[in-house]
Order: C-alpha cells, then sequence, then structure tokens
C-alpha cells in the first residue's frame, strides 16, 4: 500500500516536471512587425492563377523587388481558403490567424462568398458587421488591417451589382486602409472584363495581374511609419499664374506600373489653357481648357474627347480622368458629368500640373490619384470633394497658404511617394 501511494506521487510529480519542462520549450514568439497575412478566399489564394500565384502573390513579388525607402523587408504568408466569408474567417481566427504572429493583414473577403446572389440584403448587413468585427478583432490584437473591397463575378444581375458598389462606397470612407480591386476589372455591369477570368468566379492570370496593380506599393511603409488614414482639407488651394516667371510644373510619378487609375483635381480659371499632362510610353496627353471654355482631353494614343461642360467661369470645377486598362476605356469627367469617353490602353508614367502652358490665371486644389478606375457611383462622390480612399497613392490638398498643412506639396495618402518641382 506505502508503495502504491509512493508510486502515484512519483507520477505526479514526474507529469508537473514534463509539463513545466513542455511549456518553457515554447515561449510564445514575438510578433514580426514586417510579417503581412492575406487572410480571405480563393481569390486571394489564387484560384485561377498558373500555380495559384494569383494577385497576393504578385503584390509579395512587388514588395521584394522594390527598393522601401524605410529599407524595410516585408515577409507574406498566405492563409487564404477558397469559399471562406466572414463567418468562417471568425472561426478560424484563433487557429490560424493568431498564431502568425504578424502585424499587418489583408482581410481579402467578397459578397459572393458571403451569398449577395441568393439573399441580398441579409447578407449585406452580415458581411458589414463581420467585417467591422474582425476590424475590430485585429486592432485589439495589436494588428494592423487593411481590407480589400468586394469584385465581380459573372453570375451578378443589377441588383448584386448595386450592393457591390454600396459596400464598396463605404469601405472607401472607413477609418481603415482598403484596396479597389473592382476597378481592376469590372466591365461596368459587375462582370469580369473578357480574357480576364478562367471561370465565372475566379480571374485568371491577366485578371490578378490587374488587381495586383491596384495595391499601393508603399502602403505598408507608410503604416509602418505610422501615417495616418488621411482626412479632407478644407480651404486650401495654390494659385498660378502665366506671368509669373515660375515655369516650373508639379510632378507626380507613381511608384510601381499603373494599368486602371484614376486621377482628379479642382480648377479655377477664366482661361485657356493646359491643366493636367499625362504621360504614357507613347507620349504625353493633356487635358486642357480651350477657347470656348470646355475640356479637352488629347489622349497619347488614341484621340480627342472634346467636353460639353463650361469651365471658364472663374469657379471651381473638378476634372476627372479614370482609366479601366482591362476593359480599355478613358473617361473624362466634369465634376460628375461624363464628357466622352476613348477606346485604349494607357500605362501611366507621370502626371504634371503646373508648367508653361497653363491658363493666365489659375487656382488648384485637391490633387487624388488612385491606382484604380472608378465607377459613376464612386465618380458621384469624388466630384464632391469626397475623400474615397481605396487605392489612393496621392492626396495632395495644395495649400499654397499653409493654413491647414504646413508643405503645400505634402502627400497626406498612406504612400511614401511625393510631388516634386520639375521644370
Amino acid at each position: 500500500m506505502q508503495y502504491s501511494y509512493f508510486k502515484k506521487g512519483l507520477i505526479c510529480v514526474l507529469a508537473a516536471f514534463l509539463s513545466f519542462g513542455a511549456k518553457s520549450q515554447e515561449p510564445k514568439l514575438p510578433a514580426s512587425h514586417l510579417k503581412i497575412i492575406y487572410f480571405g478566399s480563393s481569390v486571394p489564394y489564387g484560384q485561377g492563377a498558373t500555380n495559384h500565384k494569383g494577385y497576393t502573390s504578385l503584390f509579395s513579388d512587388i514588395l521584394k523587388n522594390r527598393i522601401s525607402p524605410g529599407g524595410y523587408v516585408w515577409e507574406t504568408v498566405n492563409i487564404s481558403i477558397g469559399g471562406d466569408n466572414t463567418l468562417k474567417v471568425l472561426n478560424r481566427y484563433k487557429t490560424d490567424f493568431l498564431p502568425q504572429n504578424g502585424k499587418y493583414v489583408i482581410f481579402a473577403l467578397a459578397l459572393g462568398n458571403e451569398g449577395i446572389h441568393e439573399k441580398g440584403q441579409p447578407m449585406f448587413d452580415q458581411f458589414e458587421k463581420n467585417i467591422k468585427i474582425l476590424i475590430g478583432k485585429a486592432r485589439s490584437d495589436g494588428y494592423t488591417p487593411v481590407i480589400t473591397n468586394s469584385y465581380t463575378r459573372n453570375d451578378y444581375n443589377e441588383r448584386d451589382y448595386s450592393f457591390i458598389k454600396k459596400m464598396n462606397l463605404l469601405i472607401h470612407r472607413w477609418d481603415v486602409p482598403s484596396i479597389n480591386l473592382l476597378g481592376a476589372i469590372d466591365d461596368l455591369s459587375g462582370h469580369w472584363v473578357n480574357g480576364y477570368w478562367d471561370d465565372g468566379l475566379h480571374p485568371n492570370d491577366a485578371g490578378h495581374a490587374e488587381m495586383s496593380y491596384t495595391i499601393v506599393p508603399s502602403l505598408f511603409d507608410a503604416l509602418e511609419n505610422k501615417k495616418p488614414i488621411p482626412k479632407s482639407v478644407k480651404g486650401s488651394y495654390i494659385k498660378s499664374s502665366k506671368n509669373r516667371s515660375e515655369s516650373k510644373s508639379l510632378a507626380f510619378t507613381p511608384e510601381h506600373v499603373v494599368h486602371p487609375f484614376t486621377t482628379a483635381i479642382s480648377f479655377k480659371t477664366g482661361d485657356p489653357g493646359t491643366l493636367l499632362q499625362l504621360s504614357d510610353a507613347a507620349g504625353n496627353g493633356t487635358i486642357s481648357v480651350n477657347k470656348e471654355g470646355r475640356l479637352v482631353y488629347s489622349s497619347a494614343r488614341s484621340g480627342v474627347v472634346s467636353g460639353t461642360s463650361i469651365v471658364n467661369d472663374d469657379k471651381w470645377h473638378k476634372v476627372i480622368v479614370t482609366h479601366y486598362y482591362a476593359k480599355g476605356v478613358t473617361m473624362l469627367y466634369c465634376d460628375s458629368t461624363l464628357q466622352g469617353t476613348i477606346a485604349e490602353k494607357l500605362v501611366t508614367t507621370d502626371l504634371r500640373i503646373g508648367g508653361t502652358n497653363i491658363p493666365k490665371k489659375l487656382a488648384y486644389k485637391n490633387w487624388v490619384f488612385y491606382r484604380s478606375a472608378m465607377n459613376p457611383d464612386e465618380i458621384k462622390y469624388l466630384a464632391k470633394d469626397s475623400l474615397l480612399k481605396s487605392s489612393l497613392e496621392l492626396y495632395a490638398p495644395l495649400d499654397g497658404k499653409k493654413v491647414s498643412v504646413s508643405d503645400p506639396l505634402i502627400n497626406l495618402a498612406q504612400s511614401m511617394n511625393t510631388i516634386k518641382e520639375v521644370k
């Protein structure tokens, strides 16, 4: 009997020792501040791409091949699973996500897997609620979240497309970095552009490539540098005069290959002259005010769009150019009114305002550049000076009087890119 008690005691001590040893051999790993986790469904996993090298893998390559201004070497890991929606990702959060011990997470989910086509509004509400829960959980666990917006499917109808655009407008305005995937591959009816899909639910290699271009290359450098979500600056502007000796231009060069894009700038003038230059591999395109007071887009590649709205009235107007590379179309807007379109595929390398050919008197404000195209619903918000933020690489208020910002050329977007003065 005494042997039995001794044996039991020895076993307990040994078990406690082994338990302590197991814990001491498995300390909690420190979080990597340069690790990005892709956490979503089949498209971010790479479905439809050769060897599953989809848009997330392509963006990882962009990070590896670029020179980071801060010298950062980014690590990425993909824990996306086909078929996942917000409910499944929430269920996998503790088991699959938290053990990654990273610092940044891209929640790459879409309304399609949520069941928007089948059930409509309840799934819209569920997606919005659960994405906000994921954002909150990630932040409470020390992560910085980034959100992708919803994109296309070939089975979407007009109602589905309306839900997609509505959700994306919400994401644009949330206090969280976001990525406009829809503007890369939308045929403007909610379906994949022909030649850019593998099956009705997934893009092919070309479609994934277009989606990868929509992510701001230095987004995570900016986040690591604690650059905040941009907020609208009120009352800013700069004045230019053709009579002044400074014939310099303000130039903006995107950080990496650009296919889809949107750029906009507000201006005020009463005279003809060039407002904006867009350089392409084929040459220089321009947007000007002609003698009749209308906008004219002269493409570097394929023709001219002559606008209909009068803009030489010394009132503020906004010129907006949006380019759907996959669809092969450029659209010119004055405020929210479409002025015309051109069939073309641009590879924009440089944008400039100012210079020697500007109107005699001219004021600029609120210059933006997005790495994605925008549909008419987004254009309406942009025309009202609403600061949409998905895929935003440049937001320059152009505060010449330094009322709200200290540098007239400051870029408030979450990127490390800058505007430069050039001759």
